[in-house]
């Protein structure tokens, strides 16, 4: 997919304006965040969701210098799944575990996501014999509302400068838990540990920018709708890097344009979670897709 603002290219569009203020607790550069970003949407086949173009209205939520309307924070959607099965005494009643989440096999693997981002800005499943993942319906529920099998959470992720690097903005959680005690509840250990994160961010690419993410469990990062780091499957805390201007040529990125960068994260195991994003991005645009 080209670049992004898109002008909308799509037949029988539905425009959808989101404008998300920032939760009292996201108190950054004074004052709430003004997440604002078109979204033109198209139903997909049997009325499933459809195609995603964006366009920016020029608010932004997390740069390096915090002026410039960036806020330094990201909008995050979390979703809770079943890590064990439930009892009828427990949030939501008597149900099974989601097979994904606390699987038989717990292993690294690649492949699990497609290397090219769906149309609904939403990760395929790569179609590649895994041993963590049941199938591609049940990675299709990872990132996507389904009643009865994960409850959502919209939250703000605060980066912060590094104190040995201004020029970059990190979050750096290292007991990454932001849901305990919330949707199907603990299920009787000590976090909630069965949940997904899903980010989505447009930037600016005006060169020398890298982003980094250290992190378990699974954690696919796409730029320009191209996958750039697959850190898939159940592991511990593993490292992976975007250099913009080493694959700009083959992301098919040019400086002074602007394009979309897409985070996904899954917390699928017990007992540890660690989540670190660093960014040298002058500003990110954060964004929600409402389903």
């Amino acid at each position: 997919m080209t670049r992004i603002p898109i002008t909308s290219r799509l037949h029988q569009a539905s425009l959808l304006v989101i404008a998300i203020g920032a939760a009292s607790t996201l108190v950054a550069c004074g004052g709430p965040v003004p997440y604002g970003v078109s979204l033109t949407k198209t139903s997909g086949p049997n009325g499933s969701a459809g195609a995603i173009n964006l366009s920016t209205n020029g608010s932004g939520t997390a740069g390096a210098g915090g002026g410039n309307g960036c806020n330094n924070a990201v909008q995050a959607v979390i979703r809770d799944f079943r890590g064990w099965a439930s009892s009828a005494s427990d949030p939501g009643g008597a149900a099974p575990k989601h097979p994904d989440f606390e699987p038989a096999v717990k292993t690294a693997e690649k492949g699990i996501a497609a290397s090219t981002l769906g149309s609904d800005q939403k990760p395929a499943f790569g179609n590649n014999p895994v041993q963590t993942v049941t199938s591609a319906d049940t990675f299709s529920q990872w990132y996507r509302d389904v009643d009865g099998v994960n409850m959502r959470f919209p939250i703000p992720l605060q980066l912060t400068p590094d104190p040995n690097d201004p020029t970059s903005l990190t979050y750096n959680n290292q007991t990454y838990f932001p849901i305990d005690n919330q949707g199907w509840g603990n299920q009787g250990q000590t976090h909630n540990y069965s949940f997904t994160t899903e980010i989505h961010t447009t930037f600016t690419y005006k060169g020398g920018e890298t982003f980094t993410f250290i992190g378990d469990d699974d954690v696919f990062v796409y730029v320009n709708n191209q996958q750039v780091i697959d850190l898939g499957g159940i592991h511990s805390a593993e490292t992976g890097t975007v250099n913009f201007d080493q694959q700009a040529a083959t992301l098919g990125i040019t400086k002074g344009q602007t394009y979309n960068m897409d985070i996904f994260h899954a917390e699928r195991h017990i007992t540890e979670s660690h989540f670190r994003m660093e960014t040298k991005f002058e500003c990110l645009t954060s964004y929600i897709i409402p389903y």
